[in-house]
């Protein structure tokens, strides 16, 4: 069966990634050309699809099913595609930020950009600001892509547009956000050049940000005809051409204003009165037979031949070497014009025209060495300077750390005064008091000298049960506690200080100010690969407003409620930093009746 455009787009609209196959093979075979098979089949296609997503008549299944069976396609296409028969629309940088490891709306996004006829640089998940940076310098791209699922690693999204900025390539590139935290207004607010809320949106978004449609413009470095002709050479080879050829040359920019002096290329004005009265000017030589490369060859107003050689590259026209003036071999002229400018047969107007095409060829080759190494120098500047500012950041980060070490001395006599105490307390038989202070004394130990990343579970438990501790033999009345951990789990390794804030919360906020007091419970156990952890306490609740904030993820401060939010979300994020997604955290709350926070994290040993 021959190739059916109608039935590629069919396939794809239908997700049928062999019957995609099979069409783009046919297509091939059939000669089509690969761009068109892209703009005219997958685009068109994905373009219908586009419309129904937003119509809500297909779901985000069908979006990525979809999106696949293109992508089995664009994979016929490859070789094509580098080979440089399918000229890319343009280049996008695409990724998840750091602290996020979802990736399906960004590898949609990456499918239909590739069907869009962008090249595409997938940087994957949970990217650091710096690598980011790093791909725009290496790779230049038209757009940098940013997505992200989680609101707390939206922040990720504004420090890498200030990488960017610091790096000094923020207006060199756009930058698009995307994903469920995000709006218009936030990623305006980041600094962001536009938000897209899926992947069929952010395709057209992309396109009308970097003018997809609009044809690339050439340039002409303005360095180009100072080193060309420096010292002096443009008057010499001025006068070399004019000796050689009798033609005087001039060169101008595309809008046609001169680049070099005019020199003798005016002198025909003394010479045009001569041709006033001759027929030679209406005869025709923009047809004339021969081989002038890519030269134009006109008469001016007046009749004398002109000659027009473009300086060009594949972007466009960037301006003209201009020849002139002379006769044409059997042109009606006085003797007297006859003697004053050339008169050249179709074979000398072909060697003019050859010299001409050796002269631009020089001058664009020049120029794109020019452009490459002015981009090369703007490459370097600017990673001269992210490195710099690396290293800065890297000394602040060493300072932070020294000053650390300095604010332990202080605690390390506290330490010392408090095991003091505890000794004299059990020397006179205060055993109560000797085990209050003892857990005061780990209990800052653990909070001020623990700089592990993460701990074993078995650690975090010893730290919440001398918190308790304290707080029981302060409060006996109104301060209970149990901590049911199975053994299974004490070895899992979690960031440190991750259930501490939590359990103080709950005593604080939740017992303390019910004037029965209550108990606080801390239990965990495995289930499969996850470990599950539960703090619940009988206390005063949360407040609906606060519980709001919460699962908002809003820190604030004050408050009469059990929670102001900032433990909870400090924790979330913490968990979310070592764990990604592959985490939970539940709060569930009855004002007057108590708290219950669920934890949910991957079982690991360290």
């Amino acid at each position: 069966m021959p190739f059916s455009l109608e039935n590629l787009i069919q396939a794809v609209i239908n997700g049928n990634a062999v019957q995609v196959r099979e069409e783009v093979k046919k297509a091939l075979a059939a000669g089509v050309d690969p761009a068109r098979i892209i703009s005219d089949g997958f685009v068109a296609a994905m373009d219908v699809v586009g419309e129904r997503f937003e119509r809500n008549e297909i779901y985000v299944t069908d979006l990525i099913i979809t999106a696949r069976a293109m992508h089995t396609g664009l994979k016929e296409l490859k070789p094509f595609m580098v080979a440089g028969q399918v000229r890319p629309v343009g280049r996008a940088v695409i990724g998840t930020v750091q602290g996020d490891i979802h990736d399906i709306g960004k590898n949609l996004l990456g499918i239909m950009l590739e069907a869009s006829g962008f090249e595409v640089i997938d940087l994957g998940v949970n990217v650091a600001p710096s690598t980011f940076v790093e791909a725009v310098i290496k790779y230049r791209p038209d757009v940098l892509c940013l997505s992200a699922l989680l609101s707390s690693t939206r922040g990720a999204m504004g420090e890498t547009i200030t990488a960017l900025q610091e790096a000094g390539w923020r207006d060199k590139v756009k930058v698009v956000v995307g994903g469920t935290p995000l709006n218009e207004t936030i990623a305006a607010r980041m600094g962001a050049d536009g938000y897209a809320p899926d992947a069929t949106a952010a395709v057209q978004l992309i396109k009308d940000l970097i003018g997809a449609g609009r044809e690339r413009r050439a340039v002409l470095a303005p360095a180009t005809l100072d080193l060309f002709f420096r010292e002096g050479s443009l008057e010499d080879l001025q006068r070399a051409f004019t000796r050689m050829t009798g033609l005087h040359l001039v060169m101008v920019d595309s809008s046609g204003s001169p680049l070099t002096p005019l020199g003798g290329f005016l002198e025909c004005s003394s010479h045009c009165h001569l041709l006033q009265d001759c027929p030679a000017k209406d005869v025709d030589v923009t047809t004339l037979p021969g081989n002038f490369k890519e030269a134009f060859i006109y008469r001016c107003h007046a009749g004398l031949i002109e000659i027009s050689y473009p300086l060009a590259n594949e972007d466009g026209t960037v301006g003209a070497v201009l020849c002139g003036h002379c006769l044409l071999a059997g042109d009606p002229a006085p003797t007297e014009l006859q003697a004053a400018v050339p008169v050249l047969g179709v074979r000398d107007l072909e060697a003019v025209c050859g010299l001409l095409s050796f002269v631009a060829g020089q001058i664009m080759q020049l120029n794109a060495v020019l452009l490459a190494n002015k981009e090369l120098e703007e490459q370097r500047a600017s990673f001269i300077h992210f490195l710099k500012r690396q290293h800065q950041l890297e000394q602040a980060l060493k300072d932070a750390e020294l000053k650390a070490l300095q604010s332990q001395v202080n605690p390390h006599f506290l330490f010392n005064s408090l095991n003091t105490i505890a000794r004299l307390a059990l020397f006179e038989g205060a055993a109560a008091t000797e085990r209050v202070v003892r857990s005061l004394a780990r209990l800052m130990r653990y909070s001020l000298y623990q700089v592990k990343e993460t701990v074993t579970l078995a650690e975090e438990i010893a730290a919440v049960r001398d918190y308790l501790f304290i707080q029981e033999t302060r409060f006996p009345d109104r301060v209970r506690s149990q901590v049911l951990v199975g053994e299974e789990v004490l070895d899992a390794r979690v960031p440190c200080m991750i259930l501490q804030p939590l359990v103080e919360n709950a005593v604080i906020h939740g017992l303390e100010p019910k004037e029965a007091g209550g108990t606080v419970i801390i239990s965990g156990r495995r289930v499969g690969e996850q470990v599950h952890i539960e703090i619940k306490d009988d206390g005063v609740g949360i407040p609906p407003e606060v519980q709001k904030a919460i699962f908002g993820l809003q820190v604030r401060g004050g408050g009469k409620g059990q929670v102001s939010g900032l433990g909870i979300v400090n924790v979330y994020r913490r968990l979310q930093h070592q764990f990604g997604g592959n985490c939970a955290l539940d709060v569930a709350s009855t004002p007057g009746k108590g708290t219950c926070i669920q934890l949910s994290f991957p079982y690991t040993k360290g």
